[in-house]
């Protein structure tokens, strides 16, 4: 039943209930592949804030473990916001799996990245919110949020953006997180007649 209760798509609707009130910051954590993964992520959030809208969130970069290119892209994000440099946190995990990596291995892969996964959690706490679109390491991610809100330790929520490169079908991400996040969106009109939890606001990037 608990998990049952914790689990979106197992609900009547994918919209998840308010918060609780709380004074502290809104903690989001932002996902960053490489690549096209990131270009695509920081295109959705290249709005800059205004000080006093940056100010009222904790917000966190994950990128793979020698990304650097994300990185800097996700600072130069930041530095565009004006908002302080402490008030972001840019954090590095192993990869999950590697481009053209043999199935075989991809388990202990994933495993290093688990592992990563606790440890960054350990050092800026569980995050309210994550946004992904995408790479492997979503799974993982997604996977140790959703333990710890099973365990009652979070409530984290989980918004997934598919790549506008998925016109027809899912990414294997996409498939393996579609039960469990709480806002679905696709950027191809055609998928929402496939997956019913999905939805459609136009092309995002």
């Amino acid at each position: 039943l608990r998990l049952l209760s914790i689990t979106p798509s197992a609900t009547r609707t994918h919209r998840p209930p308010p918060c609780s009130p709380s004074t502290k910051k809104p903690h989001i954590l932002y996902l960053l592949g490489s690549g096209g993964h990131t270009t695509e992520m920081l295109s959705l959030i290249s709005s800059p804030c205004s000080p006093s809208c940056a100010s009222r969130y904790k917000r966190t970069y994950m990128i793979s473990r020698g990304d650097a290119l994300s990185a800097k892209k996700a600072a130069a994000l930041e530095s565009a916001s004006t908002s302080s440099p402490a008030s972001y946190d840019i954090l590095e995990v192993p990869r999950a799996r590697l481009v053209g990596q043999s199935w075989l291995s991809t388990p202990w892969t994933c495993a290093v990245c688990l592992a990563g996964c606790v440890r960054a959690f350990a050092r800026v706490g569980l995050p309210d919110v994550v946004v992904c679109n995408g790479p492997g390491s979503a799974v993982v991610v997604v996977g140790v949020c959703f333990f710890c809100k099973f365990l009652g330790l979070c409530r984290t929520r989980v918004i997934y953006v598919e790549s506008f490169a998925r016109v027809r079908s899912l990414s294997l991400s996409g498939k393996l997180l579609y039960a469990f996040t709480d806002r679905f969106v696709v950027q191809w009109p055609g998928l929402v007649e496939k997956y019913r939890r999905a939805e459609y606001h136009g092309i995002l990037i």
